[in-house]
């Protein structure tokens, strides 16, 4: 019987913790650790990450003890602060004036949220109105499709971090990736994160388009690219999923992931960071906050 992934796991901690409860459950087990792994001729070490395999016949029962683990492990986030903490605030709607912003860039504000992702004609208004406070200033670059030469998004990333954008999002060239050059595709953005080092960059892969084996693929070109995180979209070519999440930790488990597109409540939410992902880009921040509020605090709109 073939052995599959039943999760990703963050941390020693976890690791042990689930390998305990499985091991009650009289459940068999792999993990599968991410010390001393070599990624493409690339020498990484990898610290406290792993994958969890369990016999596909043994799957159902380990994904309800998968789950009541979750649960514990997602009652610490049951805190709307310690959530706005793992929300990019995404305002990117191309009708959007200067009167939306500057009630986005309030509601960031309010909720402490980690970044206000914003696009680039934003981002002058954006970084004053942020600077000096808790808010990261985050800015697309290549938005929404990617296809902008190297050099255009190059200078595109030199000039909005000259404005005051501490973090990044780098749409990658799909159209290499498509034909064949995914090489160049990742030096496009590994570029940018060299040139920027005091930027944190995150590249947009697209999962939902481009399907799982470019999407292993790339994720491990990136690792020891510079790059901090893997995003899985733009939120144009399909919705987040948890089975994106664990695929991208899976392959490269010493970058980050932020899951974009689609993430309209908080229960979508949960489920993305309980998959492992560290951000959350999502429009609905503001309102994914005060839901978490409103469940875990009884606090009415407003309040």
């Amino acid at each position: 019987m073939a052995m599959v992934l039943l999760r990703v796991l963050d941390d020693r901690f976890q690791a042990d913790l689930w390998c305990q409860a499985l091991a009650v459950e009289g459940i068999p087990q792999l993990l599968r650790t991410y010390q001393d792994t070599a990624y493409d001729g690339l020498f990484v070490s990898q610290k406290g990450y792993a994958s969890l395999y369990v016999e596909e016949a043994d799957l159902a029962r380990a994904r309800e003890m998968d789950q009541g683990l979750m649960g514990r492990v997602l009652a610490d986030l049951a805190d709307p602060a310690a959530l706005a903490k793992a929300l990019d605030h995404t305002l990117l709607d191309p009708a959007a004036g200067q009167a939306e912003l500057e009630i986005h860039l309030r509601e960031c504000l309010e909720m402490g949220a980690a970044a206000a992702c914003v696009s680039p004609w934003m981002a002058p208004l954006a970084a004053r109105e942020l600077a000096g406070g808790p808010v990261a200033l985050c800015v697309v670059v290549g938005f929404p499709l990617g296809t902008h030469t190297a050099g255009a998004k190059l200078r595109e990333a030199l000039e909005l971090a000259e404005l005051g954008a501490q973090e990044l999002d780098v749409v990658i060239n799909r159209g290499l990736v498509a034909s064949g050059r995914a090489g160049q595709a990742v030096e496009e953005v590994a570029a940018i994160a060299q040139a920027l080092p005091g930027c944190q960059i995150k590249v947009i892969l697209e999962s939902a388009a481009l399907g799982p084996e470019l999407n292993q693929d790339l994720a491990r070109r990136f690792t020891g690219s510079g790059v901090a995180f893997l995003k899985t979209g733009s939120g144009y070519f399909g919705a987040a999923t948890v089975a994106d999440v664990q695929m991208l930790k899976a392959a490269a488990p010493g970058l980050e992931v932020k899951a974009a597109g689609g993430i309209r409540d908080l229960d979508q939410a949960l489920a993305l960071l309980g998959a492992g992902a560290e951000r959350l880009g999502t429009s609905s921040g503001y309102a994914i906050w005060l839901e978490a509020r409103r469940r875990w605090w009884g606090a009415p709109h407003g309040a």
